[in-house]
C-alpha cells in the first residue's frame, strides 16, 4: 500500500468531523503497516503535501480531511 493510499484510508477510517490529525494519521497507518515495511517519515510527509497541492486533502489549522472533489472522484471511481 502506498502511503497516500494509507492516508486516504487513516482519514477515512477515523471520520473525525473536523479532520484528522498528523499524529493520529501517522499512529494508524503504523497500526495497519506491515511488519516487513520500514516507516520512513519524509515520505508519508511529502505524501501529505503532494495530496494537499494535488487537490485530495483539504489542510484545516494542524488537521487533514478528504476533499470534496476526492470524495466525488472515488465515487464516480466505485461506479
Amino acid at each position: 500500500m502506498s502511503y497516500k493510499a494509507g492516508i486516504v484510508l487513516a482519514i477515512d477510517t477515523l471520520k473525525d468531523r473536523m479532520g484528522s490529525s498528523i499524529v493520529t494519521i501517522k499512529t494508524h497507518m503504523q497500526a495497519n503497516m506491515s511488519s516487513d515495511k520500514k516507516w520512513l517519515n519524509a515520505t508519508f510527509l511529502t505524501a501529505l503535501k503532494s495530496g494537499v497541492a494535488a487537490g485530495d486533502f483539504i489542510k484545516v489549522k494542524n488537521s487533514y480531511k478528504l476533499s470534496p472533489e476526492f470524495k466525488k472522484k472515488r465515487i464516480d471511481a466505485a461506479k
